[in-house]
């Protein structure tokens, strides 16, 4: 399976003007987990994380057209985002989301 990194003007796109929290109620649109899978051999995610399939959050935009999956990288406070494209059922890539650089965390 191919993947995709989009860069950080790609995944601001696909954010609409708000982004929820609708871990507790998403309903999956798309299997993630052969596209994780590559993620991982790509060292970009958690092998624990994976192995378990845990999926940290899923955000959805206001549009309903995108959901965001957060898995764990291997890293604290950063996250491999899949986007998924609500309308066409398929994963458009992923982004690496990483809160210590982006909020200056580690300083």
């Amino acid at each position: 399976m191919e993947v995709k990194q989009l860069n950080e003007a790609q995944y601001m796109c696909t954010m609409g003007t708000k982004m929820y929290d609708v871990t507790e109620s998403a309903e999956a649109v798309v299997n993630i987990w052969n596209y994780a899978k590559q993620l991982l051999k790509d060292n970009l995610i958690s092998k624990y994380g994976f192995s378990k399939k845990y999926v940290e959050a899923v955000y959805e935009n206001n549009e309903h057209t995108y959901q965001h999956i957060l898995l764990f990288t291997n890293q604290k406070n950063s996250y491999a985002v899949i986007i998924i494209d609500i309308i066409h059922k398929t994963i458009l890539g992923h982004y690496i989301l990483d809160l210590n650089e982006k909020y200056s965390l580690n300083r």
